[in-house]
C-alpha cells in the first residue's frame, strides 16, 4: 500500500501545488479587498469566510455572496478566482485519472490484490515460477487433481492467456520477475501452506536464483527446478534438498534405456505419464549407426547416453565453428539429401532431428524417409503449438520438452514415492523389469493407468491407522472391495517404504505398520475403493471381518439395540 500512495503523490505533486497556490492567492485577495456591510461600513473578510467562499466557488456549487453582498472589486476578484480554481481542479482531476491509468500504479494495484489473495490461502498450494509450455501443462494437470497453483511469469502475453483459460481449480497469478526476492515473498514462498516451489524459467540463471532464495527464506519447502545444462543442474543440487529436471538428459536416458532394456523404458513412460494419458505403445529401436542432427544441448546429451550404450554415432551440424564436436562430424545442413548421404543415411538404423527449429526437424525427417524408410525416426518439438503437425508426421518417438518436464514433475508431486521407486528399478535387468511390466499390464483399464500413494498416517489413512492398534492388517487387505470383500480390486502394490527399508512388489501376506508408505497402481475405480477403506472404519471393518462396524456414536447405539446378525464370508 505505501507504494501505491507514493505513485499517486508522485503524479499529483505538481497539480496539488498548483491547486493550493490558486486557493491561497484567491483567499488572500478576498481577505484584503474591502467590502461593505449592511450599515454601509467597510469591512474585511476573515480567513475562514474566505476559505469557505473559495471552497464552494471553486467546486462551482455557488451558494452566494457571504457574509454580505459583494462590491464590484470583490466580484472582479471572484471572476478571476473562479476561472483559476476551475482550471486548477481540471488539472488536478486529469492528473488523478492519469495516475489511475499509470502502468506502474495498475501493476502495483494488481500486486497488492494478488498479495492479499495469497495471504488468505488456507489450502496446500505450489508456487510455480514460469508459465510457458511446461508451466501451462503442469498447472492444468495440478488443477485436475484439485491442487491450487500460484504462478509468477514476466511475460504479459502468457498472463493474458492464463486469464482467459478455464481450470477446474482457478490458480492465482502475477506478472513479475521471479528472480526478485520480494516477488517470491509476496507470492507465498514463506506461506505456511506452501507445499513446494517449481521453477520452470527458460533461463538457468533465474532458476538458480529462485533456488537460492528458496533455500534462504524457506529451507523446509520442497524445490523442483528445471535446468538445461549439466552445470546448472549440479549447481542447484549442491545445496538444499532440491530436485532438478533436465529434459534433454531425461529424454536421452530414456532413449538409451529403450535400447538397453525395453521393459524398463516402458515402465518409466507409464509411471511418468500425465493423468488421463493413454498408455503408449512400446518402442523397440535397433542397435547400429544413429545420426544425430544438431549438436546443441540436446545433441550433446544424446551423444553421451547413446555412446555409453556402445552405439555408432554420426553428428550433423551446420556450425563449422562449434567447438568440442566429435571426430567425424559432418558439417552442413541436415535438411539437404546430400548432407544426409554424406553422413551415411542409407545404412543408419535411426535418425534424430534435434535442432532448435521445428520446420527444419520435420524437413530433415521427411528427406531422410525418402532415402531410407526403414529407419527409426525421432524428432524434437520446440513449440507447443506445432503438436498437431508432428502428430501427422507419424514419428516413432517425439521429444516434447515441455511435456517431458511437466510429466516428470507432476509424477513427483502426485506420488512422492515414485522418485525412489524409479531410482531403484533403474538398476533392474530386463527380465526383472518384464515381471513388473506384466503385473502392471494386468490392471490397466482402458489404456490408462492411475498411480497413487497410501500413507499409513493419522491424517492420511485414519481408519487403518486406528485399527492397527487392535489387529493385524495385511497388504492384501488393502486390495479388498469395500462392497464385496471376496472381490479383489484391480491394483498392484508396487513399492513399500518403511523407514529406510524398501520393498519392491511387497507380498500379499506382508503385515502393515504405522508409518508405512505404499505406492499403488491400478484403475481409477480401485483408487476410489482404496480411499474408502483408508478413511471409513465401517468399510474397513467389513473388508477385514465381514461385519460392518458402525463409525459413529449414534449408529453404534442403534446397532447395539437392533443386534443385527451378519454373515461372515470366508475369503481368506
Amino acid at each position: 500500500m505505501p507504494n501505491l500512495i507514493y505513485i499517486i503523490l508522485r503524479r499529483l505533486r505538481s497539480p496539488l501545488i498548483f491547486l493550493i497556490l490558486v486557493y491561497a492567492i484567491s483567499m488572500t485577495g478576498f481577505v484584503f479587498i474591502p467590502g461593505i456591510n449592511d450599515q454601509g461600513q467597510t469591512y474585511k473578510m476573515s480567513f475562514f469566510h474566505a476559505f469557505y467562499f473559495v471552497s464552494f466557488m471553486g467546486t462551482t456549487i455557488g451558494f452566494g455572496e457571504i457574509p454580505y453582498a459583494f462590491t464590484d472589486a470583490q466580484r472582479y476578484w471572484t471572476l478571476l478566482s473562479l476561472y483559476a480554481t476551475v482550471i486548477a481542479w481540471l488539472y488536478a482531476i486529469g492528473s488523478i485519472l492519469g495516475a489511475f491509468q499509470d502502468p506502474a500504479f495498475r501493476q502495483q494495484l494488481k500486486r497488492n490484490a494478488f498479495n492479499r489473495k495469497v495471504i488468505s490461502i488456507r489450502e496446500p498450494f505450489y508456487l510455480i515460477c514460469g508459465y510457458g509450455d511446461t508451466g501451462s501443462q503442469l498447472v492444468r494437470a495440478l488443477a485436475k487433481e484439485g491442487i491450487l497453483s500460484v504462478i509468477i511469469d514476466n511475460d504479459q502475453h502468457r498472463i493474458n492467456e492464463l486469464e482467459i483459460s478455464d481450470f477446474v481449480v482457478q490458480p492465482l497469478w502475477i506478472c513479475a520477475d521471479a528472480s526478485h526476492s520480494e516477488v517470491l515473498e509476496g507470492a507465498g514462498i514463506k506461506h505456511p501452506w506452501c507445499t513446494g516451489i517449481i521453477s520452470l524459467a527458460s533461463d538457468d540463471t533465474v532458476n538458480l536464483t529462485v533456488a537460492i532464495v528458496a533455500q534462504l527464506l524457506n529451507p523446509r519447502v520442497r524445490l523442483i527446478s528445471r535446468a538445461e545444462t549439466p552445470e546448472a543442474e549440479a549447481n542447484i543440487l549442491s545445496f538444499g534438498a532440491n530436485e532438478v529436471i533436465n529434459p534433454f538428459e531425461i529424454f536421452a536416458s530414456h532413449l538409451a534405456l529403450a535400447l538397453h532394456s525395453p521393459s524398463l523404458s516402458i515402465l518409466f513412460d507409464w509411471m511418468t505419464a500425465a493423468p488421463g494419458d493413454r498408455i503408449k505403445e512400446p518402442v523397440f529401436p535397433n542397435h547400429g549407426m544413429w545420426i544425430i542432427c544438431g549438436f546443441g544441448k540436446f545433441g550433446e546429451a544424446l551423444y553421451r547416453h547413446l555412446s555409453d550404450e556402445g552405439e555408432e554415432l554420426r553428428i550433423i551440424d551446420v556450425d563449422r565453428n562449434k567447438r568440442n564436436v566429435p571426430v567425424g562430424t559432418v558439417i552442413g545442413r541436415a535438411t539437404e539429401a546430400s548432407t544426409l548421404k554424406k553422413a551415411g543415411i542409407e545404412s543408419a538404423v535411426g535418425i534424430i532431428a534435434g535442432t532448435e527449429n521445428d520446420a527444419d526437424n520435420l524437413s530433415i525427417l521427411m528427406t531422410a524417409n525418402e532415402i531410407n524408410s526403414k529407419m527409426f525416426r525421432v524428432a524434437r518439438q520446440n513449440e507447443d503449438h506445432n503438436e498437431h503437425v508432428f502428430e501427422a508426421a507419424d514419428l516413432d518417438l517425439l521429444m516434447q520438452r515441455g511435456r517431458v518436464v511437466s510429466n516428470k514433475i507432476f509424477a513427483l508431486i502426485r506420488t512422492p514415492l515414485l522418485g525412489d521407486f524409479l531410482r531403484i528399478i533403474a538398476r533392474f535387468n530386463n527380465n526383472r523389469a518384464s515381471i513388473l511390466v506384466s503385473r502392471v499390464i494386468g490392471v490397466i483399464d482402458h489404456e490408462t493407468l492411475e498411480l497413487w500413494e497410501v500413507r499409513l498416517f493419522p491424517d492420511k489413512a485414519p481408519a487403518i491407522y486406528s485399527m492397527l492398534d487392535d489387529q493385524q492388517i495385511l497388504v492384501k487387505d488393502l486390495l479388498r472391495d469395500p462392497a464385496n470383500r471376496c472381490k479383489i480390486v484391480p491394483a498392484v502394490p508396487l513399492f513399500l517404504k518403511r523407514g529406510k527399508g524398501n520393498v519392491i512388489l511387497p507380498e500379499a501376506d506382508r503385515i502393515l505398520h504405522k508409518g508405512d508408505r505404499i505406492l499403488m497402481c491400478g484403475t481409477l475405480e480401485a483408487r476410489q475403493h482404496m480411499n474408502t477403506l483408508t478413511h471409513s472404519i465401517n468399510a474397513l471393518g467389513y473388508a477385514l471381518t465381514g461385519k460392518y462396524i458402525p463409525d459413529g456414536c449414534l449408529w453404534r447405539w442403534i446397532q447395539s439395540k437392533r443386534k443385527v446378525k451378519e454373515d461372515v464370508e470366508s475369503c481368506g
